[in-house]
């Protein structure tokens, strides 16, 4: 299996030579992202996850280093047609409906005018916008308006699909059905990969994943493999309530469940996998203890710190 997107040594700079003012957005950041991923690519504001995909999609050139998008440039305009994209803070004329709007889309993506009108019909359906069909886009919430960006950007039945921050504007309902959405591209074959700062929704739905910090790719990878194995999580079972008191001052975290068992979570540390051995040896058959994975949001903060501390 190939990468859908191949990117070497990619350099943005902003700025003027003339007054040697050149400020780089984006720092010889080279990454391979394998076919078949839902790629979440992540990093603080200002970090360059935009000035990427503005490059990627040809909206701007580079100062220096390439990228291949689907085997091509990314200015080859057949390339351009298996392409969705949906920008950070999309706007659209208000005075347009919803449907008219699409049907712009779909003819200016060459959509035969005989599957038109179908196509539109479906693309409304998967985002849960039909009844608005003939609504004008200028009395549409955040929310709706994003759910007719992604509506647009799954028109053509992308190959791969591009998204700046897709879940921003959406309330927790709408964020679920949006990652399904995702989710089904990805299913009916197409690549995905997005910008967020919703940590949680990332690590549910990416299979892999780069952090960007100025400009620089600070890692990436698999999730499984970036998010490893950092502690245990242990449940002390019914009746057991001693137990779990004598756990807690060293636990990260504890949650009584509904049948009384103690569930308790544990982060690395020096002499703690002795003190777990002796208490299950000491109470056998009342623990049950599996290893516990960082989660993103740990893993995140923790390599943007210790990144600030090199600097």
């Amino acid at each position: 299996m190939g990468n859908v997107i191949e990117i070497n040594g990619l350099t943005k700079h902003y700025g003027s030579w003339f007054w040697k003012q050149q400020i780089p957005a984006l720092d010889q950041l080279t990454i391979d992202i394998p076919e078949g991923a839902i790629f979440g690519f992540l990093g603080p504001n200002g970090a360059g996850k935009t000035t990427t995909i503005r490059l990627l999609m040809d909206l701007i050139r580079p100062t220096a280093g390439s990228a291949l998008v689907l085997g091509m440039p990314p200015s080859d305009v057949k390339t351009k047609a298996k392409i969705g994209y949906l920008p950070d803070s999309p706007a659209f004329s208000s005075y347009l409906s919803a449907y008219e709007f699409l049907n712009i889309c779909s003819k200016l993506l060459g959509i035969p005018s005989k599957i038109r009108k179908d196509r539109i019909a479906e693309v409304f359906e998967i985002v849960t916008m039909t009844k608005h069909a003939n609504s004008k886009l200028g009395g549409f919430s955040r929310g709706m308006l994003q759910r007719i960006g992604i509506a647009q950007a799954i028109l053509n039945k992308p190959r791969l699909l591009i998204l700046d921050e897709p879940l921003v504007g959406l309330d927790p309902l709408g964020r679920q059905e949006l990652k399904d959405i995702i989710m089904k591209q990805k299913a009916d074959g197409a690549n995905v990969f997005f910008c967020s700062h919703i940590l949680s929704d990332v690590e549910k739905i990416c299979d892999h994943l780069g952090i960007l910090f100025e400009g620089r790719l600070l890692c990436s990878g698999k999730v499984e493999d970036l998010l490893s194995e950092t502690g245990s999580r242990i449940l002390v079972k019914p009746g057991n309530e001693a137990i779990a008191k004598q756990l807690m001052p060293e636990a990260t975290g504890s949650i009584k469940l509904p049948d009384g068992a103690w569930e308790l979570v544990f982060s690395a540390a020096d002499g703690l996998e002795d003190l777990i051995a002796g208490l299950d040896e000491k109470h056998p058959g009342k623990l049950q203890i599996t290893p516990s994975r960082e989660n993103l949001e740990d893993f995140f903060f923790r390599k943007i710190d210790n990144e600030k501390k090199l600097q």
